[in-house]
């Protein structure tokens, strides 16, 4: 979603800014015979104007007229029904006649209106015709351009007045409690969903982001958190980190009691669009990242160790994250009968459904090495490891042992199993984990001068716990078979 920032196309969008623009329109209280004498308002391109040529005093409190707002708002109803705008009016107010350019540059006459509804923005609109009006603006927008032309046009009526006025009852679900103490509209997307971008200020406590259907648009409301903008152009100005931060002291300290909270950022949606990661920086230890529903109910934390697919921890040195997952990653290998005091880890991926991550381990006591799920803080599952001989079955991802040096054991291995045979290993394929014998593997060996064997590791992978020559496994139809080409096919004549 692209949010326009510079409200080019807002201004382009509201046609009837001509007023707002210092363009010299002429507007009146109307022509009907209840409305009150016409007077000839003039705009100057410095944004000054006068009622018939005495100047205005802007702040001066508007007053309205009883019977212009009683017919204002017996003609309301239709006009927005032509706008086909979402709006239940409470007040109405015809601001006068105006003229403008329409895009292909006709100019046309029309009444301007400003509205106040039940729910929603109040706005300024135009009626040209009982069957044409102008694009409305947002008395938001009006409030946005009178911050840089101070003598352009504002909604004046009771119920617009703060132009925010009608989003306290909007943020109530996002933000409990806020009393709106500033609002400003940041800008508008041109294709769908239609919004317009409003950020929120409640004062003492921390605001955030609205994104609003535009008028005659339909679109979801959405609150965003001032984290989530943070160095963006919508970035929040009415919310303090220090605000901020206290609204996600909850979900550190769900994550983790003992973190001393110094910083917090918004690291991004996960994959099923439902929960939001936020990284933690805590004065006294290493800090994490948590993972929490859309109302910010804590869900899982993750360590800096395992964020690499989430762009990794900004707050948490990398040296001293790795060091405490060293540490943390001993203590949980050998908890699980896995003696291994971690020097380095390779965070592979993560298993959502378990909350576990897919681990490589270095580690002497492991020397063909280690590798597969832990759990991650806070989940119930266990710890399921293998060395990178069974790796090598299945997913293949060891990088700290490669093929080569199992190969090479394998290779040492068979000399003794098979003595005078002289098998130099050519290929191994790595077929499962044996039935018959916990933890061992089951492997096809190919030797360069074409023997071949079927063979097993022993779980301790210092022996061959039996080795079965291809052309006998194949005599006896046995359930695994050769099957690395050529393998088998010595023979003596050869």
């Amino acid at each position: 979603m692209k949010i326009s920032i510079d409200f080019k196309k807002m201004v382009q969008r509201a046609q009837t800014l001509a007023i707002a623009l210092g363009l010299a329109i002429v507007a009146s209280a109307g022509s009907h015979p209840a409305y009150a004498e016409q007077k000839k308002i003039e705009f100057s391109k410095a944004g000054k104007f006068k009622v018939d040529g005495v100047k205005v005093d802007t702040s001066a409190a508007f007053k309205i007229d009883p019977a212009v707002q009683a017919k204002s708002m017996a003609d309301i109803p239709a006009i927005i029904a032509l706008a086909k705008i979402d709006c239940d009016p409470v007040d109405a107010y015809l601001m006068g006649p105006t003229e403008f350019a329409k895009d292909d540059g006709t100019k046309v006459k029309g009444q301007l209106y400003e509205v106040a509804c039940k729910t929603g923005p109040g706005f300024i609109i135009t009626s040209i015709s009982p069957t044409e009006v102008g694009q409305a603006f947002t008395c938001s927008l009006a409030a946005k351009l009178q911050a840089t032309r101070p003598d352009s046009i504002l909604c004046v009526l009771p119920e617009n007045k703060p132009h925010y006025a009608w989003l306290t009852p909007i943020v109530q679900p996002y933000l409990p409690g806020c009393q709106i103490s500033d609002a400003r509209v940041i800008g508008s997307t041109s294709t769908e969903p239609l919004i317009d971008r409003y950020e929120v200020g409640c004062g003492a406590q921390a605001g955030g982001i609205i994104d609003y259907a535009q008028l005659g648009a339909k679109a979801p409301t959405e609150f965003k958190s001032c984290l989530v903008v943070d160095g963006t152009s919508s970035a929040c100005q009415f919310t303090t980190k220090e605000q901020t931060m206290a609204v996600l002291k909850p979900v550190a300290a769900a994550a983790d009691k003992d973190c001393q909270v110094n910083n917090v950022r918004f690291v991004g949606v996960n994959k099923e669009n439902d929960g939001m990661f936020y990284e933690f920086g805590c004065a006294n230890k290493p800090g994490f990242i948590a993972l929490t529903k859309l109302d910010n109910t804590f869900e899982r934390s993750i360590t800096c160790a395992s964020a690499a697919g989430l762009g990794g921890c900004k707050f948490t040195d990398a040296g001293v994250a790795a060091a405490d997952a060293n540490g943390t990653y001993s203590a949980l290998l050998a908890k699980a009968g896995f003696p291994c005091t971690v020097d380095d880890y390779n965070v592979l991926g993560t298993q959502e459904q378990t909350k576990r991550d897919y681990v490589e381990f270095k580690c002497k006591e492991q020397p063909w090495g280690l590798i597969g799920f832990v759990p991650q803080p806070g989940s119930t599952a266990g710890v399921r490891v293998n060395d990178c001989f069974i790796d090598q079955t299945s997913r293949k991802m060891c990088t700290y042992v490669t093929e080569p040096q199992l190969r090479a054991q394998i290779d040492k291995l068979i000399k003794v199993a098979q003595p005078g045979k002289d098998c130099d290993v050519s290929d191994v394929r790595y077929i499962g984990e044996s039935d018959g014998i916990e933890g061992a593997v089951i492997i096809e060996i190919a030797c360069s001068n074409k023997r071949g064997y079927i063979a097993v590791i022993a779980a301790n992978r210092n022996s061959i716990a039996d080795s079965t020559p291809c052309k006998i496994a194949k005599s006896h139809n046995d359930p695994v078979q050769c099957t690395i080409a050529g393998n088998g096919t010595y023979s003596s004549a050869d």
